[in-house]
């Protein structure tokens, strides 16, 4: 493939900024890479894989003579780390993240002194739930999306750019505006977060748990995914999620009176447009 960048920063070598290191790398999309972050043995463990060409421990160093700089850090540390290393990126660089929740980070960049420094934040919708680089692999994003939020602000080129990366380490691309890109992750990422938590919880509280089997582990598999994190993703996109719940508190409470009612019709009806909503969601993914 054609190198579309010359020397790409990752801001945050672990599971998300290690597989784009790596799928780029694959496929010759970059020359060079640069690793920073916080832990000093999670960056020389990425050296060691050969994810990153070399590291600092200065976000400001790690940044200079990048064309490419990835922000690959929670919404609110993200906001800090770009304040710190615009006035160290080069000239015409591009700048993009990979969180979850776009609006407050785009609202803040935009709103920071970009002189030269191209921005288009980026969200790629993979993941799981051990972190660091050991869990990188390069096949991280292949048949998943990457969200492109825009603004009226975003360059044209930048899209075009940030479209080739993605599109080749595998991903499909979607654009979305900032605010429905976190509505729409509240509901079909945040709120199944805040219920597998809730759910697992739940089990905790009586003795049940000890008898659960596969469909109990598949179901309640994102309930490991780190609660700092969360905590943090569910309180920056508040607005979006808490609507999220309106409604599915609705539909949990009207499962509850059917069951109550002992609405044998009604439950069924609920049941199968939720299985056949799913598989046609799943046949039209290839998963079914």
């Amino acid at each position: 493939m054609t190198v579309l960048f010359e020397q790409m920063t990752i801001i945050g070598v672990g599971l998300i900024g290690g597989s784009l290191a790596r799928a780029a790398r694959e496929r010759g999309l970059v020359s060079r890479f640069v690793g920073a972050g916080r832990s000093l043995g999670n960056l020389e463990r990425a050296l060691e894989l050969g994810v990153v060409d070399r590291f600092e421990t200065s976000h400001l160093e790690a940044v200079r003579d990048s064309d490419l700089v990835v922000v690959c850090t929670p919404v609110r540390a993200a906001v800090r780390v770009t304040e710190a290393i615009l006035s160290e990126m080069a000239p015409g660089a591009l700048l993009t993240d990979v969180g979850s929740v776009k609006a407050p980070y785009v609202r803040a960049v935009e709103a920071m002194d970009l002189g030269d420094v191209k921005f288009l934040a980026s969200h790629p919708v993979a993941g799981g739930e051990k972190t660091g680089v050991e869990a990188s692999f390069s096949t991280l994003f292949d048949a998943h999306q990457t969200i492109l939020t825009p603004t009226q602000g975003t360059h044209p080129e930048s899209i075009e750019c940030l479209r080739a990366l993605w599109e080749g380490v595998g991903a499909n691309v979607e654009i979305l505006d900032p605010e429905t890109h976190d509505r729409v992750m509240a509901d079909i990422s945040h709120l199944p977060h805040l219920v597998a938590y809730a759910i697992m919880n739940t089990a905790l509280g009586g003795e049940a748990l000890r008898h659960a089997s596969s469909g109990f582990r598949d179901f309640s598999r994102i309930a490991s995914s780190g609660a700092e994190m969360w905590r943090e993703i569910c309180e920056d996109n508040q607005e979006a999620l808490l609507g999220s719940l309106d409604r599915f508190e609705r539909e949990l409470a009207e499962l509850r009176r059917l069951l109550k009612e002992a609405d044998s019709e009604g439950l069924e009806r609920a049941f199968q447009r939720a299985k056949d909503g799913r598989d046609e969601w799943a046949r039209k993914k290839g998963w079914a």
